[in-house]
């Protein structure tokens, strides 16, 4: 009888560690899927973050050479509230909802006080001049409770008329020519270095402006002129025929870049000798 209930026992041990054993795998299997699952629901979320915040910079870019060509200061809020709607229907599976605040006022961006009205921002016809876009954009995710989430898309290109150079053409030096120097910046201290001629739509020189033939130059300025220091950045000089130096230039430059924003400087400055 000892043997019996032995035998007995042994077994519902064993069964009771089958069991044990099957609730554990299937703990695991479960807790792998629900975790999988969430790993890749996580991931689409952050996929429509990433497609709203690309696509509201890219409104602001469109709508910034859009302000910049036709001076239209309503372009960024018309165009923000098309893209508004676009991502609610878009991403409606996901309950996603954008609004935004457009930049007002005088606000500090990369160094520089910048005026805003309805999120839009020019200077011009100055030696340092510049385009702006500013918008403040607030994400809501209902169906995963996300609410809050705040992004600010900048755009901003930015002209400095640097120097303007006398090429004398004596002994092995290049000339006769002057050159105005131009350096340029996109967001933040990024120095543009892709510009062809065909990107500066406008060179005048004097006061009032007439349309000067130009060849453009493209170099790394290490080296200062005339006593000046180097500016130790890229620089893009516009170059016209002068049999003598002007001593003074004021020159007028448009510029557009790749995503077709324009900014347009000027400036009179005393020519410093090659």
């Amino acid at each position: 009888m000892r043997l019996v209930r032995d035998k007995r026992g042994q077994f519902i041990i064993i069964a009771a560690l089958l069991v044990a054993i099957m609730i554990v795998s299937a703990s695991a299997v479960v807790f792998n899927a629900v975790t999988y699952y969430r790993h890749e629901m996580w991931e689409e979320y952050l996929t429509v973050i990433d497609g709203v915040k690309a696509g509201t910079s890219n409104v602001l870019e469109l709508s910034l050479a859009n302000y910049t060509q036709t001076l239209n200061g309503n372009i960024l809020k018309m165009n923000l509230d098309y893209w508004r709607d676009d991502v609610k229907k878009a991403y409606s599976g996901f309950g996603a909802i954008l609004s935004y605040s457009l930049a007002s006022g005088s606000r500090s961006v990369y160094g520089m006080n910048l005026n805003y009205n309805l999120g839009l921002a020019r200077t011009w016809n100055q030696r340092i001049s510049f385009s702006a876009a500013n918008a403040t954009a607030n994400l809501n995710i209902t169906s995963v409770g996300l609410t809050g989430y705040k992004f600010v898309s900048t755009v901003f290109l930015k002209m400095n008329v640097t120097d303007v150079i006398w090429y004398d053409g004596q002994g092995q030096n290049p000339g006769p020519f002057v050159g105005v120097r131009v350096v340029m910046y996109a967001e933040g201290p990024t120095v543009l270095t892709n510009l062809q001629q065909s990107n500066f739509v406008l060179f005048q020189i004097g006061s009032p402006g007439v349309d000067q033939p130009f060849t453009l130059v493209r170099y790394y300025e290490s080296t200062g002129h005339g006593g000046n220091p180097a500016l130790n950045t890229f620089v893009y000089e516009l170059r016209y025929t002068a049999q003598s130096d002007p001593r003074t230039v004021t020159a007028t430059i448009s510029v557009v870049d790749a995503r077709g924003i324009k900014v347009t400087g000027q400036a009179a400055l005393n020519t410093i000798n090659y």
